[in-house]
Parts: C-alpha cells; structure tokens; sequence
C-alpha cells in the first residue's frame, strides 16, 4: 500500500520501548488532515450526552449538534438552543459512545468512545478516546491489504496494539493521529467481521523485546529481503529488526522507477537512507522513493532511482504475511518469522506470558 511510506518517520523517534503495563484506552486525534473549522455530531444508534461547557443536551435518533470554531472558543448549535464553551465533550450516559462525525461537506466517519473537541488558534481539533481494542480493530481493518487471510490479520493486530502500548504521546494533546504518520484509522470494523476477529481472538497480546514493549513496525512490501534499522541509516538503541528473506517479495515484490532533477535526487546518492528517502517524498511526494529497498546513480543528466517493494521494509510485510498465512503459516510463526528474537506478553496479564 503506497500510503505505508509515511509511517517511517516514527522511526527517527524510536529509542527503546516502555515496560509492559496494562492501558485499555487511546486518545487519537481525528480529521486533522481537514483543518476543520466546523464539525456535527449525531447519533449512530446511542442516546448521545454533549457537553457544551457547563449546558448539557441529550440527541437521539435524527438529532444532531453543529460545533464552529469561535475565538478561542466554540460555538453549540442544537436544534433552537445555542451555547459558547471552551470545550465540547460527547458521550454517552454510561461512557463510551457509537457516533457519527462530520467535517460538513467534506467526510462523516462513525467513531466508539467518548469525543472531545477543543478550538485552536484556525481550526477545531477532535480526540476520540477509545477502547484500545476498538483502536487495534479499527486499524487493521484500514492499514490491512484487501483480501489478506485472517492469520494474517492476527499477526498485523498484534503489531498495531504493539505500536499503541509502546508510543503513546506521539502528539502533545493525544497520543495517536488517525493518518500514516501514526497508524492509518478509519471507522471500527463490524462485529463477525475478519478485522475484529483478529483484534479479538489476540486481544491484550503484544510482541516484546527483553522485557519491554516492541513499538513493533510494518510495510506493505518488503522488496524480498526486511531491514535492519542500521541498514537504512538509523539508530537501534532497542530491537534492531533483524533482517529475514520474504519467499513471496522475491517473486512478485512490485518493481519500480523514477527520474528525478539533480538536485532533487541528490540526498538519495550514497549509502542507502531513510532520513534521505523522507526528506524526498516530503518535496515531491511519497510515489517518487515508494520504498526503502532502492538504488540511485547519475544517468543523463538525471538522478534514476530503482528499487523494490513499498514501505520501509521493516518488521512485518503485509504481503508476506498474506502469503505465509494463505499457505497455513498461523499468526504466531508469521510473527516468529518477521520478528526474530521477540515474545509473546499479554498486556491485560501485566507481564510476559508464552501464547497458548
């Protein structure tokens, strides 16, 4: 998936992992990429509580709040009642809440948990604090490829709650945002489907690395052969991520190749790297270095870079995972398979635990 290549920026960040300790929510910023200056809110199937500074509502059925953004505050529009507050809060009586969130005119996603809305200097910004679990399903069910077997999707529910316990605080209001540069997070999965069996029947476990949460990675390609974090020019203060040959890249890896000015293609020359790859998908988008399995050389007057797969190429490859599992690999040899030298913990048991 080409959109996999944002999430290696998180790598720059990463130097070690937190103890294994047990948290059953996330806060994940939401819609931010919309720059909303209005918002409505409305029920998807709970009698939705909104709090509008100290004014309470309730909304039902068909009924629906419209937020905007208002100088340092926000302005409460429901039915003929109209309030200004600081802060806006949506939930339900008894907590957690099914609701539908809408930047008007422009996207409506359907969100569990509790919604908080602040004002910035130009924009609103929205957190949904949610179950873990929902956070873990609601992810695979977006970074996951189509089609991909349901061994495949437990071993990619146990990386993403591996992220999520291991880099909380990756923003300074919430932890998580819902695009690449985090995990990439549309609306929760239906109950039966692939997406939230995987979250359930793993639920809790995560991979661990000499004790600590592995803040565990992935890509959708590989290019036949994962990285090590030293080999893409980065600092291993934790799990180095071993490299491991993927049978299914070899043969059918996607191949790829641009031409670049001088000038933009310049960082690429030299040792292989990351920071360098980044630094041109930032300028001229991510589909110019697709993947971190690359070479670059002079040619005409131009920078040609050629390589293979997408994504950083470290830790799990979504489409090796795929293969391995539609050929009877379980969830736990692909996670053997792409993270040598990890264990199985389950978060909920504060501790290591060996997978039953």
């Amino acid at each position: 998936m080409s959109r996999r290549p944002i999430i290696a920026a998180a790598l720059l960040a990463l130097a070690g992992a937190p103890h294994l300790a047990a948290q059953d929510s996330v806060r994940i910023g939401v819609l931010g990429l919309f720059h909303p200056r209005e918002f409505t809110v409305r029920p998807a199937g709970d009698v939705l509580r909104v709090e509008c500074g100290a004014h309470r509502w309730t909304l039902e059925g068909t009924q629906s709040v419209r937020l905007r953004l208002r100088p340092s505050a926000i302005e409460c529009v429901a039915g003929q009642g109209r309030r200004t507050a600081a802060s806006v809060r949506v939930r339900a009586r008894s907590g957690e809440a099914d609701f539908l969130l809408a930047v008007p005119g422009r996207i409506e996603r359907r969100y569990r948990g509790v919604l908080e809305i602040a004002p910035r200097p130009h924009e609103l910004e929205a957190v949904v604090v949610m179950d873990r679990e929902v956070a873990v399903a609601s992810a695979v069910a977006a970074e996951s490829p189509p089609g991909a077997p349901l061994e495949a999707l437990k071993a990619q529910a146990v990386v993403t709650r591996s992220y999520y316990a291991a880099t909380r605080g990756r923003h300074p209001r919430f932890d998580f945002c819902d695009t690449t540069h985090c995990q990439f997070l549309r609306q929760p999965p239906q109950q039966g489907s692939l997406a939230w069996l995987a979250a359930q029947s793993t639920r809790g476990w995560v991979l661990a690395y000499q004790g600590a949460t592995l803040p565990a990675l992935y890509s959708a390609s590989c290019g036949g052969r994962t990285h090590t974090l030293a080999e893409l020019g980065l600092r291993a203060d934790g799990y180095p991520y071993f490299a491991v040959d993927c049978p299914y890249c070899q043969k059918r890896s996607p191949v790829w190749e641009s031409r670049l000015d001088p000038a933009e293609g310049e960082p690429l020359l030299g040792a292989r790297s990351e920071r360098a790859r980044l630094a041109v998908g930032r300028e001229l988008g991510w589909s110019a270095v697709p993947g971190a399995d690359y070479q670059a050389r002079r040619e005409g007057g131009e920078v040609v870079v050629r390589g293979r797969g997408a994504g950083h190429g470290l830790g799990l490859c979504q489409a090796g995972a795929a293969d391995l599992a539609a050929h009877g690999s379980s969830f736990r040899q692909i996670l053997e398979h792409y993270f040598p030298n990890t264990t199985l913990a389950n978060l909920d048991d504060h501790g290591l635990a060996a997978g039953r």
